[in-house]
Order: C-alpha cells, then structure tokens, then sequence
C-alpha cells in the first residue's frame, strides 16, 4: 500500500508539470497571433484548471475499480501473478509480444525489479491513463476555440467527465495504455511535422496492445488525407499515404493472426470473427450479442445497457452515461452531422471512420455486453470529438460572418470621416 501511495504522489506532481508544459496559462502577448488579431476566446486558466482538478476525478474513480477489482474477478490480478511468479519464464523478454503479453512484459521491470505491489501497478497505470486524458484535451483544445455547450453544461467538460473512460483506464491493464496511445496518435496528426516522434510513440504503444486497432486507424488517415482537401499540404499527404501504406503492410499478418485468419483465406472467407466472439463470450456475464444482426451488435455496442437489460449494478451505472451518449448522438445526427462528416477535415473524418470502424470490429468480437462496456471506451472519445467539432466549426463560421461585416461596416465609415 506504501508504495501505492509513493507512486499517487509522483504521478500527480508529474501530471501537473505535463499539464504546465501543455496548458500553460497565457495573458495578453503571450496569446497567439491569430488569438490576438481575431480576439478569440482565451481558455487557457480554465483549461489548466479544468486538468488538474481532472486529476482526482480519474483518481477516484481509478480507486472505484480497484475496489471493484477486489471483490470480482480482474484481469489486473491476473496479469501481476503471472508477472510475479514468472509464469513464462525468468527473463524479462520471456513476455514480450503484442495484446496481453505487452503488458504482462511493461509490468515486468517494475514489479521484478523494484518490488512493486498489486497496488502500485494499479496506480502507475491509472496514470498511464491520465496522461492520454491530457494529450487528448490538448487534441481537442487546439481545434476547438469557442465554449459550445449541451443542456446547459460546456460541452468539451461535460465529454472528459463520463465515467466510463476514467474507470476503465484507470488499472492494471490493456485499457489505460491503449487509451494513451490513442490520444498521442491523434495529438501528433495534429501536428505532423513537429510532431511525428508522438505519432511514432503512439503508433508503437497502440500496435503493441491491439494491432487491429492502430490497422484501422491508419486505414482511416489514408481515407482522411486522400478525401480531404483543407489543412493539409500535397507533400504532407504525400508522405502521410505513403508512411501509412507501408505501415498497413507490416501490420497487416499480425492483425490476420489476432482474429485468428490466414491470409489464404481472408479473400476466399472474409473476415469470420464467429470464433473470436465466441470464445470473448465465455471470458464474462451478460447479453450475449454474438447472435444479433450487425446494426444491433453496433447499437449494443454503443449504447447499451439501457436500464432494462443492465447486468448488476455498474451496468445500471452505465446505463445513465449511455442514455446521455445516445440523446448527444441523436442530437448530432439532426443538426446535420452526416453531412458534416462527408466535408470535414481530415481530422474528423480520421477520428469518424477510426471510431466507426473500430466499433464494427469490435461490436462483432465482444461477445456480450460486459465486454462491450470495457471495449468502447478505447474509441468513444474520437466520436466525441467529431460532435464537439461540429459544433465548434459552426460558431467559427458565425464568428468570421461577424468579423466581415464588422470590418465591411468600417470600410464604409472611413469615406464618411474622410468626407467630413
């Protein structure tokens, strides 16, 4: 429990120099040009506020799980005792490999070298977790310039409170270290060329934990960069293609393997994913979704529990934040999203087909709705994106509409003045 606490200690006074260095509060000159000339919103001291008190928010609910953890059967426990007991043997690279393996071979050194308890693992790993709620609010911060807000609350605060993605990237496991890749994936499209050693960092932790995922992710920046004509340069998209055919290339076996396909038959047989639901399907309780048509697997993915079909308690827990999930998407749907979608950047429509895509995959490969809930936290934040992106570019558009008539309406002035 010591150490527990020694590693809560150093993970907060880290976190708050990362959120320092990412969200540093600006006055004045220290805004940017753009800031300054078009008088945008300065949100920095909120934002830098808003993380630092996110801090314990993902803390305590990292602290909810591993209450949870202690009373039901966790993945977390299981990976310390094979790591502890060197189920795989004396060496270090005895574990490594991609999927589980990674992190049983991540928590190699820390528990067999420094003697670190369940509990300290759980706490690095929580923050793991948090880190990629930094990178991925910064992401966000970048794109989005003005408050938008949904039934009363600012919207991007409202999307990094839902409790599911604090609770499951908060241990010992896959789900923290994927939701970090993930965010320094996207954190680096943001900025390709100052940025491309987070791309790698974030393409290299995503392959190790689920190499299906980061295959979709690059598939989907190649229909982001071919199909998108505003932000982005022809060499940039160029190299960018290019980068991620290669990388598709080298992937592309071990993603055949983890569905567990050879590539001799992937043409003649498609992608049958039958087996692997089947056997995901054993791992937990609840509705078993194996058997539904694809848009219900999709639905159920996404969506529920709603109440009426919530396995215990956390599903009912749950079924509030989906209720929520699904009146947001409803909302965005009517107000246009669709089309939104089809002119976005390349941006949003990397993080809508990344998201989309993904929850097919993995809506097919869950089994049953105790795992879809662990499973659609890895992505959701990318969907969540695209609304809030939506809503930003909207009051961009009516902001610029204001700056030209404002500047219209002087130009006019000046002849008057002149005259008079």
């Amino acid at each position: 429990m010591l150490y527990g606490i020694i590693i809560i200690l150093l993970s907060y006074f880290i976190s708050m120099q990362v959120i320092d260095r990412l969200m540093p509060v600006k006055r004045g000159k220290s805004l940017s040009r753009m800031h300054q000339e078009l008088g945008l919103p300065n949100h920095s001291a909120q934002d830098n506020k808003f993380l630092k008190k996110l801090f314990w928010y993902h803390l305590f609910l990292s602290l909810v799980y591993y209450v949870y953890a202690v009373f039901n059967p966790s993945d977390s426990a299981f990976y310390y005792t094979k790591v502890s007991e060197y189920r795989k043997g004396p060496d270090w690279f005895d574990f490594y490999g991609t999927s589980t393996t990674f992190i049983e071979w991540t928590g190699y050194p820390f528990i067999n070298w420094f003697g670190f308890t369940y509990e300290a693992m759980m706490a690095l790993f929580a923050f793991f977790g948090f880190l990629g709620f930094i990178y991925f609010y910064k992401f966000f911060r970048e794109r989005i310039n003005f408050k938008s807000t949904i039934f009363g609350f600012d919207m991007l605060h409202l999307f990094f409170l839902i409790p599911n993605l604090h609770f499951w990237s908060g241990s010992f496991g896959k789900g923290s270290f994927i939701f970090l890749g993930i965010s320094l994936l996207f954190y680096g499209l943001n900025n390709i060329p100052k940025r491309y050693w987070v791309l790698l960092v974030g393409a290299l932790i995503t392959y190790h934990i689920r190499p299906h995922i980061l295959f979709v992710i690059l598939a989907s920046s190649l229909i982001g960069f071919t199909f998108s004509t505003k932000g982005l340069g022809y060499t940039v998209k160029f190299l960018m293609i290019a980068v991620a055919t290669v990388a598709l290339g080298f992937i592309y076996q071990d993603v055949l393997n983890l569905v567990g396909l050879e590539t001799d038959t992937i043409f003649s047989e498609g992608l049958n994913m039958d087996n692997r639901a089947s056997e995901l399907a054993k791992a937990t309780s609840g509705l078993d979704i194996t058997t539904m048509t694809l848009p219900e697997q999709v639905f159920t993915f996404l969506f529920r529990p709603l109440f009426f079909d919530a396995p215990g308690m956390l599903g009912i827990i749950v079924s509030f934040e989906n209720v929520f999930l699904l009146l947001v998407t409803l909302v965005f749907i009517f107000k246009g999203g669709i089309w939104y979608i089809i002119r976005g950047d390349f941006a949003v429509k990397t993080a809508f087909f990344s998201f989309i895509t993904v929850s097919i995959a993995l809506a097919q490969i869950s089994g049953n709705l105790g795992i879809a809930i662990r499973q659609k936290s890895q992505v959701m934040m990318l969907f969540l994106f695209v609304i809030i992106q939506m809503y930003d570019d909207k009051k961009k558009q009516a902001f610029r509409a204001r700056m030209r008539a404002a500047k219209r309406k002087a130009a006019a002035a000046e002849p008057a003045k002149a005259g008079g």
